[in-house]
């Protein structure tokens, strides 16, 4: 799926993310490839934490690590709300 993206960094290491006009939460890290005559692609690092035990393994997603996954077309599974 293409996507328009818009990065914005400065000197003092604050930085946003748009996709498609929607601001981008929970990104950890970004790299961008950009070939001679290849649309760019950008890679995500998005913040998501396991929590594990011997019995069971539970990932938690952040709020904002969600919402935008949901904003990149990810359809969450049932037991997590978005807000």
């Amino acid at each position: 799926m293409i996507r328009n993206a818009r990065i914005e960094l400065s000197a003092a290491g604050l930085s946003s993310i748009t996709v498609d006009g929607l601001p981008l939460k929970g990104v950890r890290a970004l790299s961008l490839d950009a070939d001679m005559d290849e649309r760019p692609v950008l890679r995500l690092e998005l913040a998501v934490h396991d929590i594990s035990t011997l019995a069971e393994t539970l990932i938690h997603i952040p709020d904002g690590t969600a919402a935008t996954l949901v904003a990149l077309g990810w359809t969450p599974p049932p037991a997590q709300e978005v807000s």
